[in-house]
């Protein structure tokens, strides 16, 4: 992984939902090398920066500084994330590298696990008080921030019934996780493992019982609470990882005409994507809950080497991230995506693009080792790839407009018109360089999923294009 406080190469483009293309125009791609070719490095960004709008001085500091994990797989640490989200509390977050705990942390939180919160009382003259446990977490803050209530009030009937499928919550999760470890564990029958699907089934068709008895489209109702705060990280896993690995589909399969077999369940993944404050920053998305199947393959094989089934779930999580990825670029097209999406991206990109340069290029990564990285002394070719994607997002959240205007129209044009034709080699360099961005970019690690998903058609019609090009000047070679 990249070291803290950095991001992947990915950050998040977004279309406009009417226009000529999700990707800008192909006179905003000569804007940009214009500004490319009269300024180098930080200038550029620099001036990048500018178009982005500024953002409204905050009234109040951040009441909770929340400890979670580096890569964002943490379920624990996304349940109390979106209860801060969903309950609009402003926070700050530090990043806990999980293979590499500070001592500070260790000495802070006794258990040293993740996630945990400092509180900082405004109104206490004593030290931040410091909670962990992510079931402890949560009910801390539903006390300290009662304005926002994500539970029934205490004594009533309806707080019995929460109470109630908070429990459940527990052995759902238990029961998916044998259910989905069934497979890899080779002292256990066929027998047994049908057993265990059965009793995961069962478990799922009281969850649809139980948002039945509520009446959706939440898990308790028609707001979003703690109850879904409690069951969203492994729900969303499971949707896209289990039928990877054991070929369960909680969901119906993508284009598939067979009605869900859980349809409140489904539902109510329709519903959570509707919540700003889950779908903008905290959920996952299909691409990176899949490219993090293989990685987990990969990461936990003996010595590095995997076993047939291993490799055989690895290649089935790659070929299923691959598809995402065309998709991105397919569904970005045909719908386009929303102008805050485009804008997210485009601050994530523009704040980071010297550790995505640095990510891109690196010759002994630690983690998606079987991504091919680009040679160190494409490191400028990589910038502007970057670069562009940047111009075209800003354009895309409607702040590029009167980006580049230096006044020289002639010459600026036949500059312009050199770039854009550029070499082969160095456009295929280009395609390169997006797609591996595009591939690395992880969500909820570097944004939420609809700037990921927004972010990776951008970069794959920028691959396409620059294919494209390549191949018209090799004259077909590339």
């Amino acid at each position: 992984d990249l070291p803290q406080g950095t991001a992947t190469a990915t950050l998040t483009a977004t279309t406009r939902p009417a226009g000529p293309s999700p990707c800008g125009t192909h006179m905003l791609v000569l804007n940009l090398l214009t500004l490319s070719a009269a300024l180098v490095g930080t200038d550029r960004w620099t001036r990048l920066a500018h178009r982005l709008p500024t953002s409204p001085a905050t009234a109040s500091s951040p009441m909770v500084t929340l400890y979670r994990d580096t890569n964002g797989w943490c379920p624990f640490c996304e349940r109390v994330w979106l209860q801060l989200q969903a309950k609009g509390i402003p926070y700050e977050e530090v990043l806990i590298n999980l293979q590499d705990k500070p001592q500070w942390y260790k000495d802070m939180v006794p258990t040293a696990l993740v996630p945990a919160i400092k509180l900082h009382h405004a109104e206490s003259s004593t030290d931040p008080e410091v909670v962990w446990e992510s079931a402890v977490v949560m009910r801390r803050l539903e006390e300290v921030y009662p304005e926002t209530p994500m539970l029934p009030a205490q004594g009533s009937d309806a707080r019995a019934a929460a109470e109630a499928m908070l429990v459940d919550a527990a052995s759902l999760s238990a029961a998916g996780f044998q259910y989905a470890s069934s497979l890899r564990n080779q002292s256990l029958t066929d027998s047994d493992r049908r057993q265990r699907r059965a009793a995961f089934e069962e478990r799922l068709d009281h969850l649809e019982s139980s948002i039945c008895e509520r009446g959706g489209p939440f898990l308790f109702g028609a707001q979003l609470g703690l109850v879904d705060a409690i069951y969203a990280p492994f729900l969303e896993r499971w949707a896209v990882q289990l039928p990877l690995t054991s070929e369960f589909n909680l969901r119906p399969a993508r284009g598939s005409p067979e009605p869900p077999r859980w349809p409140k369940i489904e539902a109510w993944f329709g519903a959570m994507a509707s919540v700003p404050a889950y779908s903008s920053r905290v959920s996952g998305d299909a691409y990176s809950w899949s490219a993090a199947v293989a990685t987990f393959q990969r990461m936990f094989s003996a010595n590095g080497t995997l076993t047939d089934a291993q490799r055989h779930v690895a290649s089935r999580a790659d070929s299923a991230a691959l598809l995402e990825l065309k998709r991105a670029r397919e569904e970005g097209m045909a719908k386009g995506v929303s102008s805050s999406a485009a804008l997210t991206a485009a601050k994530r990109l523009i704040a980071n693009w010297e550790a995505v340069v640095a990510d891109a290029t690196c010759e002994h990564p630690k983690s998606q080792t079987h991504l091919q990285r680009l040679d160190p002394e494409q490191r400028d070719s990589v910038e502007l790839t970057l670069a562009d994607c940047a111009a075209r997002l800003l354009d895309m959240a409607g702040h590029w407009e009167g980006a580049v205007d230096d006044g020289d129209g002639e010459e600026t044009r036949a500059l312009l018109e050199s770039h854009v034709r550029g070499d082969a080699i160095e456009h295929k360099t280009r395609a390169e360089a997006a797609r591996f961005v595009a591939s690395r970019l992880c969500a909820p690690r570097d944004m939420g999923a609809d700037a990921a998903s927004a972010m990776r058609a951008v970069l794959m019609q920028m691959a396409s294009e620059s294919e494209a090009l390549a191949w018209q000047q090799s004259g077909g070679l590339f």
